[in-house]
């Protein structure tokens, strides 16, 4: 019993200490933003700190895009992002194979160290309505043609 209370002790001991070795984790927020050229985005992502929300510096970020639908079918390269003009502020440029819906997989170093996945998706709505608006035109070409002969 005295092993089981001394055992008991020590847990609520290291329950209610256990805030204090927790470490901090990152908050990310990410827009992108396409380019002139077909495929690339410029991307802007601000890096806080989950407990104080204050703005990450210094932080070495890595940026791997993956389309979930189509696991391991892209070999898109590794981006490493470069601090912004504003404190937690960081930019990099990503070149997609094709459009649709991609998880990117942030590693951040220095300050703390953390992975944050966040799945955006690329091409719109927009596109998809223009490629069935298309779809829909070159139909009833098609069929305009087919009733003239």
């Amino acid at each position: 019993m005295r092993i089981f209370l001394i055992s008991l002790f020590g847990l609520v001991i290291f329950a209610l200490s256990s805030e204090s070795y927790a470490a901090d984790r990152a908050k990310v927020n990410v827009t992108c933003e396409p380019t002139s050229q077909k495929l690339a985005y410029d991307c802007m992502i601000m890096l806080m700190s989950k407990k104080s929300g204050a703005p990450l510096e210094g932080a070495m970020l890595m940026i791997k895009a993956d389309m979930p639908s189509m696991a391991m079918a892209h070999n898109v390269p590794v981006v490493h992002a470069v601090q912004g003009d504003k404190p937690g502020h960081y930019k990099a440029r990503l070149n997609l194979e094709m459009h649709g819906d991609w998880a990117l997989t942030m590693d951040i170093s220095g300050p703390l160290r953390d992975r944050v996945i966040k799945k955006l998706s690329f091409g719109g709505r927009w596109l998809r309505n223009t490629i069935i608006a298309r779809r829909i035109t070159a139909r009833w070409t098609t069929a305009r043609c087919i009733k003239r002969v």
